[in-house]
């Protein structure tokens, strides 16, 4: 059923939002620097969501990113066109059978609490990562051992071969904290890393604001900003209205409505464009919670019976492309002829869940407050037409990620990143990947999993075409969209996106005339 909604309501509140003022949180831009930049006393962004640790091994990416950069330095930068570049690590060079990584490390580095960056360093961290039990542990799974060359070079052994290290290790495998914090328990509250910013404690609230101040020994150039202040605001109507009147410079959106509030309210945004995909996610793939989920046939009807141009249309206000496929359009294992692998059929979607015996279905949908309603809504009126009963569960803020990622619920709505192929497949789709948290897997998907890293470029993309139609056909997700993103900032400030990333990194924004 095609689900309508009228935009007056949405025309009022933006209407009603341009009477706010579009001026921004941040002061006025300051004197320039020694690199003739322009700086600035405070940048504040509206966040989604604090980190449950300051340990660099408990790090999740995504809306927490530019949190943990502020106070982490990564062995490699990510730009934001997706180059890496040097950061604590001006070298890197794969082996030539990719069983090892050589790393040449700065040699002037040193973390806050006055414990020099070496080799060693390294080696405590990446040892650190993998034992931590951290919710991106398997990001460095593939390295077998660290071994320490010299005080500046540092070689990572691995026990198999992994494209996507070095990328890796530009995200949450490559932060690096203080060796001599890493074993204890403060360092959950108190980061303790060589990152251009340090935690202000007595100006942070758990829950409220984490408040932080430049490092003055940072070895790097000095970020433009004196101070930044992440705003803990889960909620998106809260998060909209502090970026209307000025009370925060930038925030990312997740509801289409909201953006255009922001837009009517005069808030600036980059060019429109999309990192994600958004769907349904079938944890449980087994049948461990629901055994009807085992059969590809119960999966593949839950899938049609979401009429996703609907969704797009109404749930993002046609700010989006439908889509079938977790693989994004600037990456070797997408297929066009797969987009509408999933297309609208209700009626065969009847069909199938009485083929497979599973006319009765009853699951439970967990309710994210991240996102709009409708999206719910509109979900769920399509299963029930097919006749099967839905329960509602309602996550509080904060709770969906963790909750997902533990597997405590047969599916979910989510939106994710479109990464690289090889990270799309360690992300979601190995049996130890965060984002499959009941280890689902099979023979032959492991087999293509197992043949990529092996093969050359044109094999790769060729394994990666095949994997993307393996995991479209047996139904591992049902991906709805790719919907367009939503940063807004003010006139004071400029931000740049980052590509594969929820939000920009802490490097990205800088104030206006820069």
């Amino acid at each position: 059923m095609r689900i309508t909604r009228p935009l007056a309501l949405f025309a009022a509140a933006a209407a009603a939002a341009m009477v706010l003022s579009s001026c921004s949180g941040g002061e006025s831009a300051q004197p320039q620097n020694a690199n003739g930049t322009s700086t600035a006393p405070l940048l504040t962004i509206g966040s989604l969501q604090e980190p449950s640790s300051w340990d660099p091994a408990q790090a999740n990416e995504g809306h927490l990113a530019p949190v943990y950069q502020s106070v982490y330095d990564t062995l490699i930068k990510r730009e934001p066109n997706g180059d890496l570049s040097p950061m604590l690590a001006t070298e890197w060079s794969m082996g030539d059978d990719g069983l090892s990584l050589d790393l040449e490390l700065r040699d002037d580095v040193t973390f806050t609490d006055g414990t020099p960056f070496d080799a060693e360093a390294v080696k405590a961290n990446i040892e650190h990562f993998q034992t931590a039990n951290g919710p991106l542990q398997s990001n460095l799974a593939s390295i077998a051992s660290v071994e320490v060359v010299d005080a500046d070079s540092v070689t990572l052994v691995l026990g198999s071969p992994d494209p996507d290290l070095a990328s890796n290790l530009s995200n949450a495998g490559g932060y690096m904290a203080s060796p001599a914090a890493l074993d204890s328990p403060d360092l959950a509250a108190s980061p303790v890393g060589s990152g251009p910013y340090v935690l202000d404690a007595s100006g942070s609230v758990v829950g409220s604001t984490i408040k932080l101040t430049r490092n003055d020994d940072y070895w790097g150039d000095p970020l433009p900003f004196d101070a930044v202040e992440f705003r803990i605001l889960p909620d998106e109507t809260a998060r909209l209205n502090a970026l209307t009147s000025g009370q925060i410079d930038t925030a990312s959106l997740n509801r289409a409505a909201s953006a255009l509030q922001a837009q009517g309210a005069g808030l600036n945004a980059p060019d429109a464009y999309s990192v994600n995909w958004g769907g349904i996610l079938f944890f449980d793939r087994d049948g461990a919670l629901v055994p009807e989920l085992a059969d590809v046939r119960v999966r593949e009807a839950l899938a049609i019976a979401i009429d996703g141009q609907a969704l797009v249309d109404v749930g993002w206000e046609g700010l989006g492309q439908t889509t079938s496929q977790v693989f994004g359009p600037d990456t070797d294992g997408y297929d066009e002829s797969l987009e509408d692998a999933y297309a609208y059929d209700p009626e065969r979607a009847k069909d199938l869940l009485a083929a497979a015996g599973a006319a009765d279905l009853r699951i439970t949908l967990p309710i994210s407050p991240v996102f709009e309603p409708v999206i719910y809504d509109a979900i769920i009126q399509n299963w029930e037409d097919i006749g099967v009963t839905v329960d509602r569960h309602q996550w509080g803020p904060g709770e969906a990620v963790p909750s997902m990622q533990r597997g405590e619920f047969p599916l979910a709505f989510m939106n994710l990143a479109q990464r690289p192929d090889w990270n799309t497949t360690q992300f979601l789709l190995a049996p130890d990947a965060p984002w499959n948290p009941l280890g689902s897997t099979d023979p032959e998907l492991e087999a293509l999993i197992a043949q990529y890293p092996l093969a050359d470029e044109a094999g790769q993309a060729a394994v990666s075409r095949e994997i993307n139609e393996w995991v479209v056909e047996n139904v591992w997700f049902a991906p709805v969209m790719r919907p367009d993103n939503f940063i807004f900032f003010g006139n004071t400030i400029t931000v740049e996106p980052q590509v594969q990333q929820a939000v920009p990194s802490i490097y990205n924004y800088s104030p206006s005339g820069n």
